[in-house]
């Protein structure tokens, strides 16, 4: 202990500084704040998002006490990582039935068989991200979502959503919807 790391309290007597938990989980936005890169690029509500991606993405209850905010990803990191396949979007929610806040990734892309591969690739970038200067966000439960920006052109059975879905890609409870161009944040979590 370095003498540095004495204070006094108001009565005089020495003691350690406290130093925050480590392992003490931060809220989403603080989470963000705290992110290499990130730093003011939380928004409240789905702000963070293009005005033409928001319609894609409905949620149940968008009052603050649940909506945590959301973080355009793509558009913050890509000076760090000018020639990464980023992910768009990460979207803080609480649900009614979760204690700890959930962590929506969500990349708005062409859902055709061409773009698997790159789609996987943005995957595959977000998860060494999360490792490494995103291991705030990577404490969170989550969901990784990628919503088709216009028609998809395979099918549910296809091999291109078996091989999305064996790296986590498609949400168990099928939130991407049958047309794709919808996503739903509800309430509970199941």
């Amino acid at each position: 202990m370095s003498p540095k790391d004495i204070i006094h309290n108001p009565k005089g007597r020495p003691e350690t500084k406290r130093q925050p938990n480590e392992d003490q989980k931060k809220d989403f936005k603080c989470a963000v704040e705290d992110t290499p890169g990130l730093k003011g690029a939380w928004k409240a509500g789905l702000q963070a998002l293009r005005p033409e991606d928001k319609p894609h993405i409905f949620v149940e209850n968008t009052s603050t006490s649940r909506l945590r905010g959301s973080v355009d990803i793509d558009t913050a990191l890509r000076k760090a990582y000018p020639n990464a396949n980023r992910w768009d979007f990460a979207i803080g929610y609480q649900h009614t039935n979760r204690k700890e806040e959930c962590v929506y990734w969500v990349e708005l892309h062409t859902a055709s068989d061409s773009q698997v591969k790159v789609v996987l690739a943005k995957h595959a970038w977000l998860l060494q991200w999360l490792a490494g200067d995103g291991k705030l966000l990577n404490a969170f439960e989550r969901n990784f979502v990628w919503l088709s920006s216009g028609s998809t052109s395979f099918t549910p059975g296809s091999p291109q959503r078996k091989r999305l879905a064996q790296v986590g890609l498609l949400p168990r409870d099928r939130r991407l919807t049958q047309t794709g161009t919808n996503f739903r944040i509800m309430n509970e979590r199941r």
